[in-house]
């Protein structure tokens, strides 16, 4: 009886184990969108600085839209600043972020984050307590978050600008990257550029 109730239990924390080795937080209804699908115009709201408007060449004050981004290739990344996956990813994101400048691909490739359930302040709180410098969005609502489907966090999208000036999905990941280097390859590729 012991052991048919510890391989119960075993068969029970099995995918609870998988988020923890993935370094994800899991979501039950998660249906990530699938390479080359249209990724959804978002609305994206937040405060950006001057520069990060330049950055992503928009203009005004928000909300954003999302295809709106002057980009060929977009990396967005579905957080939550309760995510304790997404806090210890913080400094690996923002080293990605760095590595795309230090590769002179700054004008091919963009990098932001969404914050499911986030507001503007929680928001606002993660990108100051990790020093985030590329833009952040709040989702208070889980609208983006649904509309992205619904994905555990973190989650990383690679996104290609298509002809119609809107976004295709070339590449997703769940959970930590292995290094910024091995992202990057691998979003490079994906994306052919």
């Amino acid at each position: 009886m012991k052991k048919i109730a510890f391989l119960l239990l075993a068969i029970l924390l099995l995918p609870a184990a998988h988020a923890l080795a993935g370094g994800a937080s899991l979501s039950a209804t998660s249906a990530p969108l699938a390479d080359g699908t249209a990724f959804p115009d978002l609305s994206l709201s937040g405060e950006l600085t001057p520069e990060q408007a330049a950055y992503l060449g928009v203009k005004g004050n928000g909300p954003y839209s999302l295809n709106a981004i002057k980009a060929p290739v977009l990396i967005v990344e579905i957080f939550s600043m309760y995510c304790p996956f997404c806090q210890a990813e913080a400094p690996v994101v923002n080293g990605l972020y760095q590595l795309i400048g230090q590769n002179d691909l700054d004008d091919k490739v963009k990098l932001i984050g969404v914050g499911a359930g986030n507001s503007d302040f929680e928001v606002d709180v993660f990108k100051k307590k990790y020093e985030v410098n590329f833009p952040l969005f709040s989702d208070l609502d889980f609208v983006a978050h649904k509309a992205a489907g619904e994905v555990g966090t973190p989650f990383f999208y690679a996104l290609r600008k298509n002809a119609s000036g809107g976004y295709d999905v070339v590449m997703s990941s769940l959970g930590r990257m292995d290094s910024p280097e091995t992202f990057l390859a691998a979003v490079r590729k994906a994306a052919k550029i």
